[in-house]
């Protein structure tokens, strides 16, 4: 009887995991996305907007000037006689381009 009852169990959870994976493919392949596969979620979108100091709604002119302000700021370069500040700088020129760089992808800026 436990073993009928825990059979189910995982068929049922299997099922849910399976369904559940199924309409975000489908959804992909309808809209017709390519490359590496990411949503475009509104949380990144946020997120990055949040990353570049932006009130949503900016103009690609109030992004663009944000990114060059924050480049300034964060540039390895201006650390060049602390290692410590330098490393931490180059991870955060690497999340302000990568913010940069999906908002630019997702608005499709020329």
């Amino acid at each position: 009887m436990k073993s009928i009852l825990f059979g189910t169990i995982i068929f049922l959870i299997l099922q849910f995991l399976l369904s559940s994976h199924a309409p975000i493919v489908t959804a992909r392949r309808r809209q017709g996305e390519r490359g590496s596969g990411e949503e475009k979620e509104p949380e990144k979108i946020d997120r990055c907007i949040e990353i570049l100091r932006l009130k949503p709604g900016a103009s690609q002119e109030e992004v663009t000037q944000a990114y060059k302000d924050l480049v300034n700021v964060w540039h390895p370069d201006r650390f060049a006689n602390n290692q410590r500040l330098q490393k931490r700088a180059e991870q955060k020129l690497k999340e302000i381009n990568a913010a940069y760089d999906y908002i630019r992808s997702f608005y499709r800026w020329k």
